[in-house]
C-alpha cells in the first residue's frame, strides 16, 4: 500500500513513538557510554577536524547543546560527542558495495545532514529529554525544520538503542520524515506513522509498510526517488532498517563488532514489530535481488 499525497502540515510533529515505563522529561545521564560507543570512539580518538565539520553539517547550536557536552566534545559520555560519534559511523563506516548494500553513504548522508537537497528541506539537530520517544521531526514555518534525538539514544541505562548505529539510524528515520514533508506525502496521522497496530505491526501508533526492493533498484544517491507507487518508495522505519543492516552486514572492516551487533539487534527488532506487511528484512538474510 502506498501513502497518500497531501499538503504539508506545518508545525506537525512526527514522533518515533516508544512505549516505555520511563518517565518523560527526565534529565539525561551523561556519566557513561555504551560499549559500542566506546569501541567506535577508539577508532578515531576524538578527531577534532571531524567534529569541527560535523556540527556545521548537522547545524548543531551551542544554545541547544550547551549542557550536553558542547564544550566537552572529546568526552564520549556526553550527548554531543555521542551525536558526532554516530555521524562518524554514518560518514565513513559503510562499504558502499553496489552488489550488496541497500543504499550508499551519499543517500544516508543526504537524509541526515542539514542542507536543503533532494532528500529534504533544511534541517537542524537538537536533543530532548523526552523518553516517550526515540526521536522527532518538526516542521517550522520560518527557518529550518528540526530533528530531535531522545535521551534513549544516549543513555545506555535507559535503552539498548543508546549506541552509534541506532543513533545514526534515527538521523535517517527522522530525516525521512523530512523527505515526506518535502514531497507532500502523508504516511499516517500518528506522528507520521499509521495509528494502532494494523496488520502484523505490534508497535502501537508507529507502524509503516515495508516497500521491498531489490539490491541495485536504486543507484547510490537515488534513494530519494519515487514513482508514486509501492514499487519505488520508502517509509521512515524502512530507511532506518536498511541503514542498520548496511552497518551490520556490509560495514568497513574497521567498524567494531559491538557496533555491528547493536545495529543488527535494533534493525531486527524493528523489522519484527514496525511493519504492517511485516516482518521486514532481517539483517543477515540473503539480500533481495
Amino acid at each position: 500500500m502506498i501513502v497518500t499525497n497531501s499538503w504539508k502540515l506545518k508545525l506537525a510533529v512526527c514522533l518515533t513513538v516508544l512505549f516505555s515505563a520511563v518517565a518523560m522529561n527526565a534529565n539525561c545521564n551523561q556519566t557513561t557510554a555504551s560499549q559500542a560507543d566506546k569501541d567506535l570512539w577508539n577508532t578515531h580518538g576524538c578527531w577534532q577536524d571531524f567534529f569541527l565539520w560535523q556540527y556545521q553539517a548537522y547545524d548543531m547550536r551551542g544554545s541547544d547543546w550547551g549542557s550536553r557536552g558542547w564544550s566537552d566534545a572529546c568526552n564520549v559520555n556526553k550527548e554531543y560527542p555521542k551525536h558526532w560519534n554516530a555521524s562518524y559511523l554514518l560518514t565513513y563506516g559503510l562499504q558502499d558495495n553496489w552488489q550488496f548494500s541497500f543504499h550508499g553513504t551519499v543517500d544516508y548522508r543526504g537524509t541526515a545532514e542539514r542542507w536543503d537537497n533532494q532528500f529534504h528541506d533544511d534541517l537542524y539537530h537538537t536533543a530532548t529529554d523526552d523518553t516517550s520517544i526515540f526521536g522527532a521531526f518538526s516542521t517550522h514555518f520560518f527557518g529550518a525544520n528540526e530533528v530531535q534525538t531522545s535521551c534513549l539514544l544516549y543513555d545506555p541505562n535507559l535503552a539498548t538503542n543508546a549506541n552509534p548505529g541506532s543513533r545514526a539510524g534515527d538521523f535517517n528515520h527522522e530525516g525521512w520524515h523530512g523527505w515526506m514533508d518535502k514531497y507532500n506525502w502523508d504516511n499516517g496521522s500518528c506522528g507520521g506513522h499509521r495509528c494502532g497496530t494494523p496488520g502484523n505491526c505490534t508497535a502501537k501508533d508507529a507502524c509503516d509498510y515495508f516497500y521491498f526492493h531489490g539490491i541495485g533498484a536504486y543507484a547510490f544517491g537515488a534513494m530519494w526517488e519515487n514513482n508514486g507507487t509501492a514499487s519505488r518508495f520508502h517509509s521512515p522505519n524502512q530507511v532506518q532498517v536498511e541503514f542498520l543492516c548496511d552497518v551490520a552486514d556490509y560495514p568497513q572492516s574497521w567498524v567494531p563488532n559491538s557496533v555491528r551487533l547493536a545495529a543488527k539487534s535494533d534493525a531486527n527488532t524493528r523489522a519484527s514489530t514496525r511493519f504492517i506487511n511485516g516482518p521486514g528484512y532481517f539483517c543477515g538474510d540473503p539480500r533481495p535481488w
